[in-house]
């Protein structure tokens, strides 16, 4: 009995297989090849399926089957290298090798899609940097079960190269064998690869995709590999050709005749004329929480208040790309939208645009702008100085960061009380641009003491319930500065505006809403992925609301109209429009969704185009 048991596991773990040498390389190839063009499929069924921790496979294979092709011909192209390689075990390290990096890559794509909702570009190198302040809680909060299919080739591969051993032969026999193997199987993926457009004309397949700007239509197309090379390849191509041609200007030129609309001022016009700014821009806050109550506690009784004096707006669409949070800034500041692929805080940090700051230091405006993040996070502090411009820039290098965290950075709170001294020495009239980050994702808090929401254990251990808790803790400490900087004389002849960079429970988790949706169905999104804007006054006797459709471009614009700056100083460079003074609404999703009321099919695709328009003219240096 012991015998045997020995003897099965040695045959089991010690004993190899002696295969012969084409069956092993063809398997050696096999296995990365199918699991690489899984992971493509998983990759999409991922994008496809209702949200991006629940594949759909069926849609994936659908709408992918017609290029597996093309992921088979990159993956070979690059493993068919591994051939004239003359010894067996370097050809083993290079397989093994670039199969890892096909699966890091792809796992990198998945997490960059669930945090920013679209595919990373090369100028998204400089993210690295990025990740200095955040714990991992982040990371890990988008992973999901099924993303050990990912690993499964790997795991195959390594059992099977445990395992397994090519038989011995002629080196020289072997050796001329695999050259003419390596010079077959590369010139055959060069050609399927070079006959793209053959090839999909005989699949009747839209050649549209060879030219989309769309990221994640390239990845479907081409492969999670083939994306990036064709990404790095329009990369350098840009560097060379970054001339607005005719068309490309008629297209600007369309979009900036039909935006501005020319209908007279009313009687909102200039009606904050010379008053300060106190722009709070509060990570992750929605629509759906302002007034909003949760067994019977209001979850942001501050910013609540501030809904009773001046105008509101209930349905502002997120519009941020690669950028993030750092988009938002762009759109509120410049009411451009962001390129489609990376930063544009990165890419175009050096392109000076009409800005709300810089038109108020024309007008004798002291500004700031304060964050809890060091300066070349995002690259913010090069961005707000040349691109935006602003007097004082706060961020970490200026604080004890050596504090309490709250999400990925210091608890706002701490924040607050170490930028304000700053915000205090400003020289009226000023524009104070205040972010608050204690409402990020993954949602968690790990300090019980700042949860002021009574709720049900059930609820409150899960994302929804830390969304809920962070929202009511942010907006404590809004409630705290403002009556401290009322106590000061801050908030004379001041104008508070308080919005969201994005939204936040609906746009990473929302996945975990559903089981609360039938006991609190002002949790469901419906499609309004909104965050609010509010514009407080206290000269104002009551409330202006307004259920018109816009985009984060159209606050820029709404603001500087009501602080008397001419149209004619910037409605010809931003691409939103003045909310107090408009017929239309609409506006276009972040993922190019158009919502409207209204508007012609004409004019829908426009709007479209808009975030074409504004590639083009960041390319254009404009």
């Amino acid at each position: 009995m012991k015998g045997s048991i020995k003897e099965f596991f040695h045959k089991v773990f010690v004993e190899k297989i002696i295969i012969r040498n084409r069956v092993f390389d063809l398997v050696l190839f096999l296995i990365p090849t199918i699991g690489v063009v899984i992971k493509n499929i998983l990759l999409q069924a991922y994008n496809l399926g209702d949200n991006l921790y629940t594949p759909d496979f069926g849609a994936a294979v659908a709408a992918t089957w017609k290029y597996w092709i093309y992921y088979w011909a990159i993956v070979m192209c690059i493993l068919g290298l591994s051939l004239l390689f003359k010894k067996n075990s370097n050809r083993i390290k290079y397989v093994v090798t670039w199969d890892i990096f096909f699966t890091i890559l792809i796992c990198m794509d998945l997490i960059y899609n669930r945090s920013f909702f679209t595919m990373p570009s090369m100028v998204d190198v400089y993210i690295f940097k990025n990740f200095s302040g955040f714990d991992g809680g982040e990371v890990t909060s988008l992973i999901c079960g099924y993303d050990v299919i990912l690993f499964l080739d790997l795991i195959v591969l390594a059992i099977f190269l445990w395992k397994c051993r090519a038989r011995e032969i002629d080196v020289q026999v072997r050796r001329k064998a695999l050259l003419r193997s390596a010079v077959i199987s590369i010139c055959t993926c060069l050609f399927i690869i070079a006959a793209i457009p053959i090839q999909a004309k005989v699949f009747n397949v839209n050649t549209d995709f060879l030219e989309t700007e769309d990221a994640e239509k390239q990845s479907r197309y081409f492969s999670s590999m083939g994306y990036h090379i064709k990404d790095m390849y329009e990369l350098f191509m840009g560097l060379f050709d970054n001339e607005i041609d005719k068309d490309e200007q008629k297209d600007i030129d369309t979009y900036f005749n039909w935006k501005n609309e020319n209908i007279p001022d009313n009687q909102y016009a200039s009606i904050f004329n010379g008053k300060n700014v106190l722009f709070l821009q509060i990570e992750s806050l929605e629509t759906f929480v302002i007034g909003r109550e949760i067994d019977g506690q209001e979850i942001t009784p501050n910013i609540n208040r501030l809904t009773e004096n001046g105008f509101v707006f209930y349905n502002i669409y997120e519009q941020v790309q690669g950028g993030n949070s750092s988009d938002a800034d762009l759109m509120y500041t410049t009411s451009r939208l962001p390129v489609l692929k990376g930063s544009t805080f990165f890419r175009y940090s050096d392109v000076k645009l009409t800005s709300l700051p810089d038109m108020l230091i024309e007008r004798g405006y002291d500004t700031v702008y304060a964050q809890a993040v060091n300066g070349s996070f995002w690259n913010y502090q090069e961005a707000w100085k040349n691109m935006i411009g602003v007097d004082n820039f706060i961020g970490a290098e200026m604080l004890n960061m050596d504090v309490d965290k709250i999400g990925f950075t210091i608890n706002d709170k701490d924040f607050i009380e170490q930028i304000y001294p700053h915000v205090a020495d400003v020289t009226k009239p000023y524009y104070a641009h205040i972010v608050l980050n204690s409402s990020h994702m993954p949602f968690e808090i790990k300090d019980e003491s700042i949860k002021e929401l009574q709720l049900d254990e059930a609820l409150d251990d899960t994302y929804l319930g830390g969304y809920l808790q962070l929202c009511r803790y942010v907006d404590t400490q809004v409630g705290n500065l403002l009556e401290r900087m009322e106590a000061d004389g801050l908030l004379d002849n001041t104008i508070i505006v308080v919005t969201g960079d994005h939204t936040g429970i609906h746009k990473y988790y929302e996945y975990s809403l559903e089981e609360w949706y039938d006991e609190y169905p002002w949790a469901e999104a419906k499609g309004y992925y909104t965050v609010p804007l509010i514009i407080n006054s206290k000269d104002m006797e009551e409330s202006v609301t307004s259920d018109v459709l816009a985009g984060q471009i159209d606050v820029m614009p709404t603001l500087a109209y009501l602080l008397g700056i001419p149209d004619d100083e910037y409605m010809n460079d931003v691409m939103g429009r003045n909310l107090l003074k408009t017929k239309r609404s609409y506006a276009i999703f972040r993922d190019g969704t158009v919502y409207s009321e209204g508007l012609t099919d004409e004019e829908i695709e426009i709007v479209k185009d808009s975030y074409g328009v504004s590639q083009t003219m960041f390319e254009g240096g404009k």
